[in-house]
């Protein structure tokens, strides 16, 4: 991976950090090899976050898009995450210092694509909120859990 690239995920992941640590006492970011970027506590249980990094808006697109895939490898042929590698997403936009979060379970495509206004507006402790109230609200489900949420997940990313 070039050194301007690595540059520009090592940034996202230390801007990730600094948004996480107002809302939590741990976070830590994890060593290049492992399918976490960061870990950080919410609520007393860990989460593992994989955070994605752009600076622009490519040619001929109006909109930003997230690749979520691992990085690119000539050994890996599959580089989708599985389930039980990753919580959250953490998709950073450098030019706007903003991150929208969203739960790994509620990605069903490997790119996600999110409007420029959007992008621009979200309050990324907000969508940190959001994105771990969806967390919660899904392990609760599949624990047979009735606990309400008290947010709305924020409908206006595509993918």
């Amino acid at each position: 991976m070039p050194r301007d690239t690595e540059r520009i995920g090592r940034s996202g992941e230390y801007l990730t950090c600094s948004v996480l640590a107002r809302e939590s006492d741990t976070v830590t970011v994890m060593p290049h090899t492992s399918h976490a970027d960061v870990i950080f506590e919410w609520k007393h249980k860990l989460y593992r976050c994989q955070v994605k990094t752009v600076t622009h808006i490519e040619e001929r697109r109006e909109n930003w898009r997230f690749d979520i895939r691992k990085g690119q490898s000539k050994s890996k042929k599959n580089r989708s995450y599985k389930k039980d590698q990753i919580d959250i997403i953490a998709m950073v936009n450098l030019k706007y210092q903003t991150i929208c979060f969203r739960a790994f379970s509620d990605c069903q495509t490997t790119q996600i694509t999110i409007k420029d206004e959007i992008m621009k507006s979200t309050n990324s402790i907000d969508s940190l909120k959001e994105a771990m109230e969806s967390i919660i609200l899904a392990t609760n489900n599949r624990q047979g859990k009735n606990e309400s949420t008290s947010g709305t997940i924020k409908t206006a990313i595509n993918g």
